[in-house]
C-alpha cells in the first residue's frame, strides 16, 4: 500500500474521532480549523506519524497544541455533529461550561458520542481511570447543576 493510500485510510477511519475530540474541547469553529492542520501535519509528518503507536492520539495532540495557541477552548457540541434523537435539557451548556476541560471532554466523548473509556483515553493520551474519573466527577456535577436549576425554576 501506498503512504497516499495508507494516509487515506487512516484518515477515513480517524477523522470523525479527533474532529469530534477537538471539537468537545475548542467548540466548533476551532475544533474544525485543528483537525485540518493536526492531519495536514500528520501528511506531512506521515513516515513517523504511520509507525507510532498511537497515530489517532498524536494527531489529536497535535490539533489540541495548534488549538491552544489560537484563542481560550469553548467547549460545545456542533449541531452539524451527528446526534441520537435524545431530549437535552437546555441549560446543558451552561452546566457544561462549568466543568472542568477534561470533565467536558470525558462527558462529550464518552456520552455524547458514545465513546468507551478507552477509545477517549487513548485518543486524549492519559489513562483509563484517568478518564473514568473526570466522567464520574463530571456527571455528578451536571446532575448537581441541573438539579439546582431546575428547583430554582
Amino acid at each position: 500500500m501506498s503512504d497516499r493510500e495508507s494516509f487515506a485510510a487512516f484518515f477515513a477511519e480517524a477523522e470523525p474521532t479527533v474532529r469530534r475530540a477537538l471539537i468537545s474541547r475548542f467548540g466548533a469553529e476551532v475544533g474544525r480549523e485543528a483537525t485540518a492542520e493536526a492531519f495536514t501535519v500528520a501528511w506531512r509528518n506521515w513516515d513517523t506519524v504511520s509507525s507510532a503507536s498511537n497515530q489517532r492520539g498524536y494527531v489529536y495532540r497535535t490539533g489540541e497544541r495548534w488549538a491552544m495557541r489560537q484563542r481560550t477552548p469553548t467547549p460545545t457540541l456542533a449541531a452539524d455533529e451527528p446526534a441520537e434523537d435524545h431530549y437535552a435539557d437546555p441549560q446543558l451548556a451552561a452546566a457544561l461550561a462549568q466543568l472542568s476541560p477534561r470533565q467536558q471532554q470525558a462527558v462529550v466523548l464518552v456520552q455524547g458520542f458514545g465513546m468507551t473509556h478507552q477509545e477517549a483515553a487513548d485518543l486524549l493520551g492519559c489513562a483509563r481511570s484517568s478518564i473514568q474519573n473526570h466522567l464520574e466527577r463530571g456527571l455528578r456535577r451536571l446532575r448537581k447543576s441541573l438539579k439546582d436549576d431546575h428547583a430554582a425554576r
